[in-house]
């Protein structure tokens, strides 16, 4: 993997709630403010954070009705989290 691969990773998965945030739309195509309501975060900054996995294209975006709405670019991303998580608690629990 190359080093710019690794730093993207590094930045976009050392912050939770991008986890959260990746996971949140998961099956469902939701609106920044459903997000914000879910995990309970400030709504411009949710809007700012899934920006930035806009512009790293891991979510996608449309316009539905008067708002924007968000879904995984590839669900196997948070497939990938899921399963990492599974292994960390695995390990931990040992």
């Amino acid at each position: 993997m190359s080093s710019k691969s690794n730093e993207l990773i590094a930045g976009l998965f050392s912050d939770s709630e991008n986890i959260q945030i990746l996971c949140s739309i998961y099956e469902n195509e939701v609106t920044a403010d459903s997000i914000a309501n879910l995990l309970n975060l400030n709504e411009e900054e949710v809007t700012k954070k899934l920006e930035l996995l806009y512009n790293k294209s891991l979510v996608k975006r449309k316009q539905k009705g008067n708002g924007i709405v968000y879904s995984l670019a590839n669900p196997k991303v948070c497939d990938y989290i899921l399963m990492l998580r599974d292994s960390v608690q695995l390990i931990n629990h040992t």
